[in-house]
């Protein structure tokens, strides 16, 4: 029998694309005109970040609310979206996350681990997209929660 979790060929086409993204996004110039304009795109893309992640999270746990089956498994990422909020707060004051819209949740509840599935790969997506955009260190954390992310959409599909 597989073993429920995410396979290695995904994994590490994950940390592939993660590590091409965040070399290309480390191959910049030093001006430092440029640098005002990066941490204004950090910033910008930090808040995106953080929202999307809190938005993500109010999903899950709405999902661990109504299939109690699932929250075993979602109760744990939940744990890891927590802190990606807090990497993604900054170190100024933390952004007020913005009321999460209502979420609806399948009745079913394969459905509803392959809808939490398909939530987390956006997410992921998402970072993906955004690092050629920030600083490399920003790009470093993107790619690693996109890394998590996509880990999660495999752990969510494997129960659906």
């Amino acid at each position: 029998m597989r073993d429920a979790g995410p396979t290695r060929r995904a994994v590490l086409g994950t940390v592939a694309v993660a590590t091409i993204a965040v070399t290309v996004a480390g191959c910049d110039s030093d001006d430092k005109g440029s640098d005002q304009g990066r941490n204004k795109a950090d910033d910008a893309a930090r808040k995106g970040a953080y929202a999307a992640t809190a938005v993500l999270l109010a999903r899950y746990d709405a999902v661990a609310a109504k299939h109690a089956p699932l929250a075993a498994r979602i109760t744990p990422l939940s744990a890891e979206l927590r802190e990606h909020l807090a990497l993604f707060a900054g170190t100024a004051k933390s952004p007020t996350p913005a009321p999460a819209p209502p979420v609806q949740v399948p009745e079913e509840a394969a459905a509803a681990s392959s809808a939490a599935a398909d939530w987390a790969q956006q997410g992921s997506d998402e970072r993906l997209t955004a690092l050629a955009a920030v600083s490399p260190e920003l790009a470093r954390r993107f790619a690693s929660t996109s890394a998590c992310l996509a880990g999660h959409a495999q752990l969510l599909r494997s129960t659906s």
